[in-house]
């Protein structure tokens, strides 16, 4: 699956306009209301739209109920205790230090990350997804303090880091690993994996070892290899992920 399976459209007429502007602006079709798409309802049953509502902007797949909503929810991430691991990656750095993430997504990591530092800055590079993200972030920024600080950039990240001047503290990395189990990955993985091409990690490992001041983590599943075969310094691993923690401040 690919962006050709990728739609917006509209929870009410009202949001039209803005939604054409949009998909005009990313080149996603746009579909129209889904009152009006909802005869269409069999055949966009394996597409994913994007859809413009008083709630916001959200991902889906298909027109019915049984499908989720698919957005950066930093407020229901922020109460979920699931975090300890990557912060101890972080261990030693302090809130005037800077990270980098370089693979944002849709954001979970990266608000963890916010809670270390003021100096966050946000890669990504699929316009729909820095969309949402975004969006995410002006919406929870009230709630959620330490998004204030965020810097969220659209670039390729390997081309950012190469143009960098000043050395970032850390740079962390989610290339997305290849699927090494039969469950079925969370919805929201599921959607960046049909939708987005694939981080080409093992380029982005090496640009980032050159330019990180302090330490580089990379985020695997327990049981992949380690990124281009490269050794960390040490690894932290839970139920179902690994980190791969590079020092580099002694290069």
């Amino acid at each position: 699956m690919s962006k050709e399976h990728l739609l917006v459209a509209t929870s009410n007429v009202k949001f039209n306009k803005q939604a054409l502007i949009f998909s005009k602006r990313l080149n996603i079709p746009f579909l129209g209301d889904l009152v009006s798409a909802k005869s269409q309802s069999r055949s966009l049953k394996d597409k994913y739209i994007l859809i413009f509502s008083d709630e916001g902007m959200y991902l889906k797949k298909g027109t019915d109920n049984r499908s989720g909503r698919i957005f950066c929810d930093f407020l229901k991430w922020s109460k979920q205790d699931s975090k300890a691991l990557l912060l101890k990656t972080m261990k030693g750095l302090t809130r005037k230090n800077t990270i980098i993430d370089a693979t944002a997504g849709f954001g979970k990591d990266s608000l963890i990350l916010s809670s270390l530092t003021e100096r966050l800055t946000l890669i990504e590079r699929t316009p729909w997804v820095f969309s949402l993200l975004e969006e995410g972030i002006g919406k929870f920024t009230k709630e959620i303090p330490s998004l204030q600080g965020v810097k969220l950039i659209r670039a390729d990240s390997k081309k950012y880091l190469n143009d960098l001047n000043e050395k970032p503290d850390a740079i962390y990395l989610d290339p997305m690993f290849e699927k090494v189990s039969k469950s079925k990955a969370k919805k929201n993985l599921q959607a960046l994996r049909e939708l987005t091409k694939p981080t080409k990690g093992e380029e982005l490992l090496k640009i980032s070892l050159t330019k990180a001041a302090n330490r580089v983590v990379v985020k695997r599943h327990k049981k992949s290899r380690y990124l281009s075969g490269l050794k960390p310094t040490f690894s932290l691993s839970g139920r179902v992920i690994r980190y791969d923690v590079y020092s580099v401040q002694l290069s």
